[in-house]
C-alpha cells in the first residue's frame, strides 16, 4: 500500500469525523450529575512544577469510551501510539512522538518503573482502577521528575487520591474471548489522614480466529490464535498524614501476571509463557515553609521477577526446554527544594537531586543474560527556573547533569571487542530545555520549547538476551535536539465549551539505538548515525449538555539519515505516518450512546521502508444506561472493531496480485475482530 493511498485513507476518515462533529450545543454545568463527563484538559503547564511542557492528562472518569484497559486510554491521546501483539491483555509497547518504546520513561508518583535493566515497558501490564489518572509529557518533562534516560517523553501514573472527592467504586467487565475484569477503589479523608486504594484483576483466553492466505492455494484459511491467555491481579495504594508543617506519605504497588506467548501467524506456539511479578514501595515527605520554600524527600525500592518457559523450543529452536527465572532489584531516592521569589518578577527556583541503583541478577538457567550480572548506579542534579517579566509572559529554563556507572561480569568474549569479560562504563552527560508561554487570551496561549536530551543504553541493548536479541557493548549514548511550538485555548459561548491544541514538533536524533533484523528471528542492537522526526498534533473537544466530541490526530514524518545506502532517506520502522482517534457521545435521559473511529496508516516494517503494515480503520460503538431507581449503577455495552475488520489485501511482488494479511500493529501478529464488552459500574452515594 503506497504512502499516497495511506494519506487518502486517513484524510477520508478525518473528513467523516469532521462531518459528525457538532457545530453547537449546550454546555453541562459542573454540578449536573447526569451531564456527559468533560474530556480531559489539554494543558501545557505542569501542576507542582515550574517547567512546562506539552502534557496531556487522561482519566478513567472523563473518557467517552468505556475504559477497558490503560492501553486503550493512552492510545486516544495525541502523538501516543500503542502497538499490541494481540487481543486485550496482550503485550504492548508505547511510543510518543515516534520514539522507540525504550525511549519512554514510566514513573509511578515519581518512582521509576523503567530502568537500565528493563527499559521497554509493557503497557499491557499497566495498573487500572476506578479513578485512575495518567499524565503524558511529550518530549520534555520537568527536571523534578528525575526521569533520566528518555528521548520521546514520560508517562506518569498518579496514585489513588481523594483530592477529587471521596469515592467508593467498583467495575466489572465481561468480554469476548473469555475476558473478565474486576476493579474496585476507595478514596477518602479521615481527619488528617488521606487514603486511596485500588485493586484490579483480569483473565482472558485471548484465542481468536483470523484469516491468512495459504501460499500453496492462494486462498484464505481460517486459523485460531492459540496460547494467548492472560491472568493478572494487583493492588495499589497511598496513605498520607497531613500536618500544619507538611505531609508524610507511603505508596505501594503489588501485581503479578501470567501471559502466553502465542508467536506470529506464521510460527504459532502452544506452550511458551511468561510470568512476571512486581513490588514497588515508596515513602515521601513534604515540608513547607523551609526558608520560605518547600522541601520534598522521597525514597523507594522496586523488585521485579520474571519466569520464561519454552519447553519445546517453539520460539527459538536452538534453545529447547528453557525455564529461566530472573530478578531485577532497584532502589533510590530524591530530594528537592523549591522557593518562590514574589518580589523578583514572580520568579520560582527549584533544585533537585536524585540517585538510584539497580542490578540484574543472572537467571537460573541459560536464557536472558545467561551468566551475566549487570549493575548500574545513576543519578542526576536538576534545576528549574521560572520568571514572569510581565503577567502574560512566562519564561522557563531547566537543566540536568546525569551520571551513570555500569559494571558487568561474565560477559561472553564474543560480545566484548577487547576480550574484557567484566567491562565497566562511566559517563557524565548534560541535558535541559528552554521554554516560553504567552497568554493572548484564554482562547489563545502560545508556547514553545527547545532542548537537548540524552539516554544511556540498557543492559539488553549492551549484552543482548542470549537468544533472539544480540547486544553490543560498544553502543554509544543516544542524544536528541528537540523543539516544539503550539497554541491552545478554551472557548466558551453560552453553555458550549470548546478546547483545542495545535502543536508542531521536530526532533533530530543522533546515535539512535535500534534492534535491526539479522536472519529469520534474530536482531542485533546497533546505532543509527542520525535520524529526523517531525510532525503535527491536533486535539480538540466540544462539550455540551447532551453531546460531547473529541478528536486527536497526529501527522508524523520520519527519516533515516544514517550512512547505510539501503536505508538512508527511508522512514524509520514502527512509526505511523497518520494516527487518528475520534469519539462522539450523546445522552438522552438515562441513556448514553457513543461512536468512534481509530485509524492508523503509513507504518513501515523494515529499515529500507519497502514493507508496510496495512493501514487500518476501526469503528467502535457503545451504549450505557443509568439504571432507574439505582442512580449509582450504570450498565453498558461496548463494541470494538464494529465491522469485524480482520483481513486486508496488499500487493504481493511475488505473485503479482494482492494477498490477504491479518490486520495488525506488528506484521504477523494479528489483532482480533469484533469484540463485545458488557460492563457494570457502581459508585457508592
Amino acid at each position: 500500500m503506497s504512502s499516497r493511498t495511506s494519506a487518502r485513507f486517513v484524510v477520508a476518515a478525518a473528513f467523516v469525523a469532521a462531518l459528525v462533529t457538532p457545530a453547537r450545543g449546550q454546555a453541562a454545568d459542573e454540578g449536573d450529575a447526569d451531564a456527559l463527563p468533560k474530556p480531559a484538559s489539554i494543558d501545557v503547564t505542569v501542576r507542582g512544577s515550574t517547567a512546562p511542557a506539552f502534557v496531556t492528562r487522561a482519566s478513567i472518569d472523563d473518557r467517552a469510551r468505556e475504559p477497558i484497559d490503560a492501553a486503550s486510554i493512552l492510545a486516544e491521546l495525541p502523538s501516543v501510539h500503542v502497538r499490541r501483539l494481540g487481543a486485550d491483555g496482550a503485550q504492548s509497547t508505547l511510543s510518543i512522538r515516534g520514539s522507540a518504546s525504550t525511549q519512554v520513561g514510566v514513573l509511578l508518583a515519581g518512582i521509576p518503573l523503567t530502568s537500565g535493566a528493563d527499559p521497554s515497558f509493557d503497557v499491557g501490564s499497566l495498573p487500572l482502577w476506578p479513578g485512575a489518572t495518567y499524565r503524558v509529557y511529550r518530549s520534555f518533562a520537568p527536571a523534578s521528575l528525575g526521569a533520566t534516560g528518555y528521548l520521546g517523553g514520560v508517562l506518569v501514573i498518579d496514585p489513588p487520591t481523594p483530592l477529587a472527592g471521596a469515592r467508593t467504586e467498583w467495575q466489572a467487565l465481561a468480554g469476548s474471548f473469555g475476558a473478565l475484569k474486576v476493579r474496585a477503589s476507595d478514596a477518602r479523608k479521615i481527619g488528617d489522614v488521606t487514603i486511596g486504594l485500588g485493586v484490579f484483576g483480569a483473565r482472558s483466553d485471548g484465542d481468536f480466529p483470523y484469516e491468512i492466505t495459504n501460499p500453496r492455494t492462494n486462498k484464505l484459511d481460517t486459523q485460531t490464535r492459540t496460547n494467548a491467555g492472560v491472568v493478572s491481579a494487583g493492588t495499589i495504594g497511598r496513605v498520607a498524614l497531613e500536618r500544619s508543617w507538611g505531609t508524610v506519605g507511603a505508596l505501594f504497588l503489588v501485581d503479578a501476571r501470567r501471559v502466553g506467548l502465542p508467536g506470529s501467524a506464521t510460527f504459532p506456539t502452544l506452550l511458551p509463557r511468561l510470568e512476571t511479578n512486581r513490588v514497588v514501595l515508596g515513602v515521601d515527605a513534604t515540608v513547607r515553609d523551609v526558608a520560605r520554600g518547600s522541601l520534598r524527600l522521597q525514597a523507594w525500592g522496586r523488585r521485579e521477577g520474571a519466569a520464561f518457559s519454552d519447553p519445546n523450543g517453539e520460539i527459538d529452536p536452538t534453545r529447547v526446554a528453557v525455564d529461566a527465572r530472573q530478578t531485577i532489584l532497584g532502589a533510590g531516592g530524591s530530594i528537592g527544594y523549591r522557593r518562590a521569589f514574589p518580589h523578583a518578577r514572580s520568579s520560582t527556583l527549584g533544585v533537585f537531586l536524585d540517585l538510584r541503583g539497580e542490578s540484574l541478577a543472572p537467571p537460573e538457567t541459560s536464557s536472558v543474560l545467561a551468566g551475566t550480572t549487570a549493575s548500574r548506579i545513576a543519578g542526576g542534579l536538576g534545576v528549574e527556573y521560572e520568571v514572569r517579566p510581565f503577567e502574560p509572559l512566562r519564561l522557563f529554563a531547566t537543566a540536568r547533569l546525569d551520571a551513570r556507572q555500569d559494571h558487568a561480569t561474565d560477559v561472553p568474549r564474543a560480545l566484548s571487542p577487547t576480550g574484557d569479560t567484566s567491562p565497566t562504563a562511566r559517563d557524565l552527560v548534560p541535558s535541559g530545555h528552554l521554554g516560553a508561554s504567552y497568554r493572548f487570551a484564554d482562547a489563545a496561549i502560545l508556547s514553545a520549547h527547545a532542548g537537548y536530551l540524552r539516554r544511556f543504553p540498557s543492559f539488553v541493548e549492551l549484552y543482548g538476551d542470549r537468544g533472539s536479541l544480540l547486544g553490543d557493548p560498544r553502543l554509544r549514548i543516544e542524544s536528541a535536539l528537540a523543539a516544539d511550538v503550539g497554541v491552545h485555548g478554551d472557548v466558551a459561548a453560552g453553555r458550549v465549551s470548546f478546547r483545542y491544541e495545535l502543536v508542531g514538533f521536530i526532533t533530530s536524533q543522533r546515535d539512535l539505538i535500534m534492534f535491526l533484523p539479522l536472519g529469520r528471528s534474530t536482531f542485533r542492537a546497533s546505532n543509527i548515525d542520525a535520524a529526523r522526526l517531525a510532525g503535527a498534533e491536533v486535539s480538540a473537544s466540544l462539550v455540551g449538555a447532551d453531546l460531547a466530541t473529541t478528536l486527536s490526530y497526529t501527522l508524523m514524518h520520519t527519516e533515516n539519515l544514517g550512512e547505510d545506502p539501503l536505508s538512508r532517506g527511508r522512514s524509520l520502522p514502527g512509526r505511523p505516518l497518520h494516527d487518528l482517534s475520534y469519539d462522539a457521545a450523546y445522552r438522552f435521559g438515562p441513556v448514553r450512546l457513543r461512536y468512534g473511529i481509530d485509524a492508523v496508516a503509513g507504518t513501515t516494517v523494515d529499515t529500507a521502508g519497502t514493507i508496510l503494515v496495512p493501514a487500518r480503520l476501526f469503528h467502535g460503538a457503545g451504549a450505557s444506561l443509568d439504571v432507574p431507581r439505582v442512580p449509582s449503577l450504570r450498565m453498558g455495552v461496548e463494541v470494538q472493531n464494529l465491522f469485524d475488520v480482520r483481513t486486508l489485501r496488499v500487493p504481493s511482488p511475488l505473485s503479482r496480485t494482492s494477498v490477504a494479511v491479518p490486520v495488525s500493529d506488528f506484521l504477523g501478529f494479528p489483532l482480533p475482530g469484533r469484540t463485545v464488552w458488557v460492563t457494570a459500574r457502581y459508585r457508592a452515594p
